[in-house]
């Protein structure tokens, strides 16, 4: 008997990044892998995302114009209906205490999309459990 996948069809992730080359690039690399992709260019578009679907991940950068990543993962951590969603900040800065402080995972641009989907991957299959082997 074959063993069964233990990932949803389509996990859902949530990109958070004002940067629209990169935000397409994560895009196209994730629908590619078979993720479904929502989309925003800053912190109040993805508080509105997050209102209508609720992600198996997100990935938020940091600097964006409006509210920036950091304003936008403090609203996260600290809501009941969102601080378990996984968080991947990605971000440019050479700061080693970004995931400290922002209570999240970090992956460093220029982004390696091979390094972000095995990411992703790894948030999004642990919510899931797998069935017991008999």
């Amino acid at each position: 008997m074959e063993p069964t996948s233990v990932r949803r069809e389509n996990p859902t992730v949530l990109i958070v990044e004002d940067d629209e080359n990169v935000a397409s690039a994560i895009g196209d690399a994730l629908d590619a892998a078979g993720y479904a992709v929502v989309s925003a260019s800053n912190g109040r578009e993805a508080l509105a995302a997050l209102e209508r679907v609720r992600p198996d991940v997100m990935l938020v950068d940091i600097f964006m114009p409006g509210m920036n990543g950091a304003e936008l993962l403090a609203i996260v951590n600290s809501s009941s209906r969102w601080s378990a969603i996984p968080r991947v900040v990605m971000t440019g800065a050479n700061d080693p205490m970004i995931g400290v402080r922002t209570d999240a995972a970090v992956i460093y641009k220029p982004l390696d999309l091979g390094e972000l989907l095995a990411l992703v991957a790894r948030y999004c299959d642990r919510r899931y459990e797998p069935k017991a082997q008999r």
